[in-house]
C-alpha cells in the first residue's frame, strides 16, 4: 500500500511538539514505520519541511507556519494549510490512501470531490453538532470518505459520519516507565486555557491542603487569565508545598508523573481523549478526573483512579465516590492518600497495565492498519 498522511503546515511535527494533535501524529508515524508490516507500506508525509520523520516528507515550505510571523500576524497560516493539502490531492495516482490528520478534517473536505481515492478522516477535535451537520452533510453523497473517531463519547458531537472504527490514541509505553512507589505530589499539566480546569484546582487545593506541581502551556489568548490563577495559588499555598513550570517538553514530565500520588484531571468540556491520562498512568500515577468526555472510556473507576460526576445536576455514571464537584474531587483524592501502601501499589500496576494493553502506539498502528486494509481492498 502507498499512503499518504496529510498532516498540517501550522506546526512542524517533531517529537518536541506541545500541540496534542501534532504529537499523536508523530508518535503514530514513527511507530508505523518500525512496525512488522511496514515493509508492506510506502508512506509518504505531506508537512512542513522542518518535519523530523523516518519516512519521506513532501512539503510546500521548508518552514512552518508558525515560525514565520509574516504569516501568523496576517492570519494567513490556512492559505499554507491548503496548499499542502492541493499538493497532496495532486499526486492521487501516487498513492492509494489518503490519511488526514488536520484537526477534524473538515478543510481537507472540498477537494474530496476531485479525489478518486479513499479518504480516511481522524477527527482530532470536537466541533459544535450544529456546524458539523451543516458542513459535513454537504460531503455526504461521496462515499470515499471515512471517519475514525478517537473516542465514542466524540461521535456524539459527529453522530451520522460514516465511521470505520474507533481507534484510542496510544504512547510508546517504553518511554512512559513505570514507577511502582509515586511520591506524595498531585499532578496536573495542560493547556494554560479554562477548559482544562485550574480553577477547580485552586478550589481543590483550598479544602485539601495537598503539595501539588503544576505544569501549564502558555496561551497568548489566556496569558491573563493563567497569570491570575497562579498568583491566587500562590497566595493560597506555602512556597514549599507548590511547584510550577511552564511549557515543559511532554517527556520532561515523565519523572514527574513518576513521582506523583495522582493526576488531578477536573476538566470543564468534553474532551475527546486526554493524552496525558495515559502518560500518566503508564507512569502509575492515577488519575482523578470529572466524568466529561472520555474520561469514563479511560480511567477504570477505583481499578487506574477514580471518576467524579461534575455537579448534582449532571450525572455521568454511578461511581465509587457519590459526592459530585468539588466535593467529589476532595474525597477521590482523600480515598487515594489514605489507601493502605499494597492497595495503592496494586493501583499503579493496574494503571501500568491498562496503558500496555489499550493505549499502546503498537496497537493503535496496528488498528489503523486493519482499516487501511479495509479501505484500500473495498474501493
Amino acid at each position: 500500500m502507498k499512503i499518504a498522511i496529510v498532516c498540517s503546515n501550522y506546526l512542524s511535527i517533531r517529537k518536541d511538539t506541545k500541540k496534542g494533535t501534532e504529537i499523536i501524529v508523530h508518535t503514530f508515524i514513527n511507530s508505523l514505520a518500525k512496525h512488522q508490516r511496514a515493509k508492506e507500506l510506502q508512506i509518504t508525509a505531506f508537512a512542513s519541511g522542518d518535519s523530523d520523520l523516518p519516512v519521506k516528507i513532501e512539503n510546500i515550505d521548508y518552514r512552518s507556519s508558525v515560525s514565520d510571523k509574516s504569516i501568523i500576524q496576517r492570519d494567513k497560516h490556512i492559505i499554507f494549510e491548503l496548499a499542502l493539502i492541493s499538493k497532496a490531492f495532486s499526486m492521487q495516482d501516487n498513492f492509494d490512501l489518503y490519511h488526514i490528520n488536520i484537526g477534524d478534517g473538515d478543510i481537507a473536505l472540498p477537494f474530496a470531490p476531485f479525489v478518486k481515492k479513499p479518504i480516511l478522516i481522524t477527527l482530532h477535535y470536537t466541533q459544535e453538532a450544529e456546524y458539523i451537520n451543516k458542513y459535513f452533510s454537504l460531503f455526504r453523497h461521496l462515499n470515499n470518505i471515512s471517519f475514525v473517531s478517537i473516542s465514542k463519547a466524540q461521535r456524539k458531537f459527529f453522530p451520522d459520519l460514516n465511521y470505520v472504527g474507533t481507534i484510542y490514541h496510544g504512547i510508546e509505553t517504553e518511554k512512559f516507565k513505570l514507577d511502582q512507589k509515586g511520591g506524595e505530589s498531585m499532578m496536573w499539566a495542560g493547556r494554560g486555557v479554562p477548559d482544562k480546569g485550574l480553577e477547580t484546582i485552586l478550589e481543590v487545593l483550598k479544602e485539601t491542603k495537598r503539595k501539588v506541581k503544576l505544569f501549564p502551556l502558555k496561551r497568548a489568548e489566556h496569558l491573563e487569565w493563567l497569570n491570575k490563577q497562579l498568583a491566587e495559588l500562590k497566595d493560597l499555598i506555602p512556597s514549599q508545598d507548590i511547584f510550577i513550570e511552564f511549557d515543559k517538553d511532554r517527556f520532561e514530565l515523565v519523572n514527574h508523573y513518576q513521582s506523583s500520588k495522582l493526576f488531578l484531571f477536573p476538566i470543564q468540556w468534553e474532551e475527546p481523549f486526554g493524552l496525558v491520562l495515559i502518560e500518566s498512568m503508564a507512569c502509575g500515577t492515577p488519575v482523578v478526573a470529572f466524568a466529561r468526555g472520555s474520561v469514563p472510556e479511560i480511567i477504570k473507576d477505583g481499578k487506574t483512579g477514580f471518576i467524579v460526576n461534575p455537579s448534582d445536576n449532571d450525572i455521568r455514571g454511578d461511581w465509587i465516590v457519590k459526592k459530585t464537584g468539588i466535593d467529589g474531587l476532595c474525597e477521590a483524592i482523600d480515598k487515594i492518600y489514605s489507601m493502605p501502601e499494597k492497595k495503592y501499589q496494586e493501583m499503579r500496576s493496574n494503571c501500568r497495565s491498562l496503558v500496555e494493553g489499550s493505549f499502546s502506539a503498537n496497537r493503535m498502528v496496528e488498528e489503523y492498519l486493519k482499516v487501511y486494509k479495509n479501505l484500500v481492498n473495498f474501493c
